[in-house]
């Protein structure tokens, strides 16, 4: 074979390796681009699976914080203390089947029933607006303690009545415990209360204010077949649930409001950690205390008490929706007798 041959035999040789040789390498980098590919759908994949098992976590951890965010024992403080109301609710209603037995066993007049009824409300009057001051100086649990004692002594008090005086003096003393008790039980469970629990928790004492006032009802019909001594049991039997109340309070806490308000800031935040579970209470503890501050300088800046309830906007809203409310439930209550014996008022 003559040299230029064999030239274009080496040469067509080296073509055929060098086109064999890209052809590998292009094989080569496509396996790997696609590995690449692969590799990168497999880590997208794997971020996606991520985070929806992160997201599934997440959810599962924001239910159980929800369950643990309001610990059974907020439920607890709040009927404790709405025991309170039970106490309005009963002793107020039980003294109507009470004066069928007690107006003849002991020849009560028409006066000295009213006295018995009214002075109870009477009482409550009074206690009531010193309610509010004690409730600033010794906080909200010693006053519902005090009220508690105060419906003890006085079903105790007409349990063992022999006389026409002492019975008045027993309703008086549970008319002080109903005004200290009704103004002190919405307040105390509204300051412990979760916000989105306040309003729920709050009706708790009113719906025990109404199942008191039936359970009154229910005390007099089984007693009133008792002609001697009947009464002592329905007037007596409320110092049960005064008693379960003012044991009870001794081992539940005091309002943390109430104790941020008198600068006693740790064992605040302790209670409202015992109050909240596993729910963070900066941002409440804050807010309370941010709200104190501002309620201060309002009412120092408002001047005597009268000018308070005139100048402050919640207190005066409030102030107005009580009045209101007395007002069309007063005249609902003439409309009511005009329209039901109208001969009384057209003679």
């Amino acid at each position: 074979m003559s040299r230029k041959a064999s030239d274009n035999v080496e040469y067509t040789l080296r073509s055929l390796s060098n086109l064999m040789g890209e052809k590998r390498r292009r094989q080569a980098d496509g396996s790997a681009g696609s590995g690449a590919a692969a590799g990168e759908r497999s880590l997208i994949a794997a971020d996606l699976n991520s985070a929806a098992s992160g997201g599934e976590l997440e959810r599962a951890a924001r239910r159980q914080f929800q369950q643990d965010e309001t610990p059974g024992f907020v439920y607890v403080v709040s009927v404790f203390s709405a025991l309170g109301g039970f106490l309005f609710g009963y002793d107020t209603g039980v003294v109507s089947g009470a004066l069928l037995l007690l107006k003849r066993e002991l020849n009560l007049d028409a006066l000295w029933q009213e006295l018995l009824v009214s002075g109870t409300v009477g009482a409550a009057a009074l206690s009531a607006l010193a309610g509010g001051v004690l409730n600033g100086l010794c906080g909200r649990r010693p006053c519902i303690l005090l009220a508690s004692g105060l419906f003890t002594a006085g079903s105790g008090v007409l349990a063992a009545a022999r006389d026409k005086e002492t019975l008045l003096a027993g309703r008086v003393v549970v008319g002080l415990g109903i005004g200290v008790a009704s103004m002190t039980v919405p307040v105390y469970i509204a300051e412990v209360a979760p916000p989105h629990l306040r309003g729920r928790l709050v009706t708790i004492n009113t719906l025990f204010i109404t199942g008191g006032q039936f359970f009154a009802s229910v005390v007099d019909g089984i007693f009133s077949y008792l002609a001697k001594d009947g009464w002592r049991y329905m007037l007596g039997l409320s110092a049960v649930p005064a008693v379960i109340q003012f044991l009870g309070f001794l081992f539940l806490p005091e309002s943390p409001r109430w104790l941020i308000q008198k600068g006693q800031t740790q064992r605040a935040r302790r209670i409202l950690s015992q109050m909240r579970g596993n729910q963070a209470i900066d941002e409440e503890y804050d807010s309370i205390k941010n709200n104190i501050e501002e309620e201060e300088k309002e009412v120092g800046a408002a001047g005597p008490v009268i000018c308070r309830m005139l100048t402050y906007p919640p207190t005066r809203r409030a102030l107005i929706v009580g009045c209101g409310l007395q007002m069309f439930q007063q005249l609902s209550g003439i409309n009511t007798v005009m329209y039901v014996f109208p001969n009384c008022f057209f003679l």
